[in-house]
């Protein structure tokens, strides 16, 4: 694998206005740019190169099957099939805690426990941090325009057998702007590759990106686009989860991580694009009710079809922006337990916050199980009377939580709700079906396989959801039967004294 020792980085590249601009650290420039990323993440033997994979399905399949084993690392496709050595795919990016941890701008070393708490503390005290303008970034290295412009250049994969086609767009950033208030919005929404010029573009009703775009339709314009298919792990973090109306991505991103995001302009839309992207296609999206193409299937994160094929908005591609020897990122959706909890994160720990300000006292932690992203787990320090109950009800109300939910299980603080294990222990041993178990109904959107295809013909997109109180009944809970296992003190101890055998590290 080529190293990047002497590329680029952002204090080299001279900032516009901004003299004033903070500088990158040693943990923020590998959230910024994919190529300082892999070579930390290479240096920690989580990186396979892997040559001469095919671009039809064998890129997908490889993905999911080493996806599926406990240390799945990070992998860089090579040489792939009918394309030249260095127009490269990368998958399973943000497939452990420590590459989640760099990808945040954090300590490697973070557990996941401690990423949703820091997560939790950087929101507490968020203050955005506009983009930054250079006047260079290694994304202007190579610039097609016009009649040049051809997508199958690019080792797009197809992911899934019966995918309805190749999809350049996985772990993306699409980019608008709205055309009233000026804001950039930054979205993941899948992109299918239809021609040489022309990509499909599937964004969920009720999106940012597609009421942005809905506003110049309404007016019959074309709504401008850039579709960064190659982009720096950070950027997954802002655009795969919900933040407010006119708050900004690229200014929430630098909120987080305490610098801002090095940004350059597309020369045809004027759309700000990281600077340190790898692929960026610009263009145009007619109305839909002038130009649409079918798109889809597409197996998406719940692991089912479930949007099937429907006609979707185009975008006609004017220009493509790329490194030298780009890498087009790829997050291929699998079964929930496959895939990455980077964006949880950000839920969960909304989840935590939003808990506390509506005054439910003593939560200890907010978690989605890989295994199943329908499922909210809390952990609480019960009070009162009740409490369990009132924070699973609570999670409900949350933007965050409210949607999609089809379980919220809440667990007293001795459960580790980031061990599945731990945490269906407690459901199986403390959870009483009958008296400790509320069903509501709460809205869902059409990636849920469960709702009917009347539901759907009709737009009627709810869905049940049971909250169970699985922490040890308030009234008798000193009396319950106390756990049979080692304490976490004796633990602790033993860890210490015989880490040489057990290679553990102490809580």
């Amino acid at each position: 694998m080529k190293t990047y020792s002497k590329r680029p980085t952002v204090e080299k590249i001279k900032l516009r206005g901004r003299s004033d601009a903070i500088l990158p650290t040693e943990e923020t420039e590998a959230a910024l740019d994919v190529r300082v990323f892999l070579d930390r993440v290479k240096a920690a033997g989580q990186l396979q190169v892997i040559p001469g994979g095919h671009w039809n399905l064998e890129i997908g399949a490889i993905s999911e099957i080493l996806a599926e084993s406990p240390d799945a690392p990070a992998l860089l496709f090579d040489e792939i099939v009918d394309y030249p050595r260095g127009y490269r795919v990368l998958s399973n990016i943000l497939k452990s805690p420590f590459r989640e941890a760099l990808a945040l701008g954090m300590s490697p070393e973070t557990t996941p426990v401690q990423l949703v708490k820091e997560v939790k503390s950087r929101l507490a005290k968020f203050k955005p941090i506009p983009p930054v303008e250079v006047k260079k970034g290694p994304i202007l290295e190579n610039i097609i325009d016009g009649e040049h412009v051809d997508l199958l250049r690019f080792p797009t994969p197809k992911w899934h057998e019966m995918d309805g086609g190749r999809y350049i767009g996985t772990f993306d950033a699409v980019i608008c702007r709205d055309p009233e208030s000026g804001y950039v919005n930054i979205g993941t929404y899948r992109v299918q590759v239809h021609d040489e010029k022309t990509v499909g573009l599937f964004i969920i009703p009720g999106k940012h990106g597609n009421l942005i775009a809905q506003k110049y339709w309404d007016k019959g314009e074309e709504c401008p686009f850039l579709i960064a298919c190659g982009i720096p792990p950070s950027m997954i973090i802002a655009s795969a989860v919900g933040i407010p109306w006119e708050v900004g991505e690229y200014d929430f991103l630098g909120g987080i991580l305490g610098v801002p995001v090095p940004v350059t302009r597309g020369k045809i839309t004027g759309l700000p694009m990281p600077a340190f992207s790898e692929l960026v296609l610009e263009g145009y999206a007619p109305p839909p009710d002038r130009v649409s193409r079918p798109e889809g299937p597409f197996g998406e994160w719940p692991g089912y079809y479930a949007s099937g094929s429907q006609d979707a908005p185009i975008v006609r591609i004017k220009a493509v922006y790329h490194r030298d020897n780009p890498i087009i990122t790829g997050s291929p959706p699998f079964k929930t337990y496959l895939n990455s909890e980077m964006p949880t994160y950000i839920r969960a720990a909304n989840i935590w916050s939003a808990l506390e300000r509506s005054g439910v006292p003593e939560v200890q932690g907010v978690w989605f199980p890989r295994q199943g992203r329908f499922v909210v787990a809390v952990s609480i320090r019960q009070r009162y009377p009740g409490h369990g109950r009132q924070a699973g009800l609570g999670v409900l109300a949350t933007r965050d939580g409210g949607r999609d939910a089809r379980m919220v299980i809440v667990v007293d603080d001795d459960i580790d709700i980031t061990n599945i294990n731990e945490l269906l222990w407690a459901v199986s041993s403390r959870w009483d079906p009958k008296t400790a178990s509320e069903i509501l109904e709460v809205p869902a959107s059409a990636l849920n396989p469960r709702i009917s295809p009347e539901k759907r013909a009709s737009n009627d997109l709810v869905s049940s959801c049971i909250v169970i109180d699985a922490c040890k009944p308030y009234s008798w809970r000193k009396e319950f039967p106390p756990a049979s296992a080692v304490s976490s003190d004796y633990k602790e101890q033993v860890i210490r004294k015989w880490n040489h055998l057990l290679k553990k590290t102490p809580d």
